[in-house]
Parts: C-alpha cells; sequence; structure tokens
C-alpha cells in the first residue's frame, strides 16, 4: 500500500506477469486509479508506438507500461518492459500529488520493469528517448 492509501490488488499484478511473460497480446497497457485502487484503463494490441500515444489523456495521469520493441546500438531487435510515469503538468495539483506518492507502490508491485521512464508532456514519452534509456541499461 502507497503512503496516499492507494493500493495496487492482486488481480492487478497477475495481469502485469502475463504481460511480461507474453501471455496476453496487449503491447501497451495504461493504469488509472479508481477510488482507493489501481485499475487497468487501456489495453492496447496494436504494435505501433502513435497508437499508444493516442490513448494517453491530456490533462489526467496514467501509469503505463510498454513491451517496447526496439534495435540495441549494434543494430540487434530486442525489446524491454518499460514504466512510464504520465503525470501531466496541466492536470490538477491533487491529482499529481495522488500519482507521485502512489507510483512507487505500483513500481514494487510490477516486478521486472527494465526501464523507468518520467514524463510531464509530450516531448518526454517519444520512441527516441526511450531507446535512448533502453540502451542505457
Amino acid at each position: 500500500m502507497a503512503m496516499t492509501g492507494i493500493t495496487v490488488p492482486d488481480d492487478v499484478v497477475n495481469g502485469f506477469n502475463d504481460f511480461k511473460l507474453k501471455r496476453t497480446a496487449f503491447n501497451y497497457v495504461t493504469f488509472k486509479i479508481d477510488g482507493d485502487v489501481v485499475a487497468a484503463a487501456d489495453k492496447i494490441e496494436s504494435p505501433d508506438f502513435d497508437d499508444f500515444l493516442a490513448v494517453l489523456p491530456e490533462n489526467e495521469p496514467r501509469f503505463c507500461v510498454l513491451d517496447f520493441k526496439y534495435e540495441t546500438a549494434d543494430g540487434r531487435p530486442t525489446d524491454k518492459v518499460v514504466f512510464v510515469s504520465w503525470i501531466p503538468d496541466t492536470c490538477k495539483v491533487r491529482e499529481k500529488m495522488k500519482y507521485s506518492g502512489t507510483k512507487e507502490a505500483v513500481k514494487s508491485a510490477f516486478v521486472g520493469i527494465s526501464v523507468n521512464i518520467n514524463a510531464t508532456d509530450m516531448s518526454e514519452v517519444t520512441a527516441e528517448l526511450i531507446i535512448e534509456q533502453c540502451n542505457k541499461v
């Protein structure tokens, strides 16, 4: 449980584990805080990164996990599980605080995240920036 009192239910953790182990058809999953629990918001099967960006709300925070496929610096195709904390500058302060206070609890519950990205606007969640972070790890 986070300091905010918001919990990550077992079914959400199990869903993430299935996603991580590629037991689902989804390439991207977004989560939102619904009351006092974290719940899945959008599940996207399309491998197109722009389809993921299209579901990010302009004024609402989300936690996102991506099965991100890319090429390493030496040209090998690979993928990593990427966690994106989407907390736009344009959202309400109360929402920012709730999501910021819950982020570590979500990351702890989702074991197996390779890369963590904190994004406050669309310029911070581009494929190029994620590839750069993936190549650092």
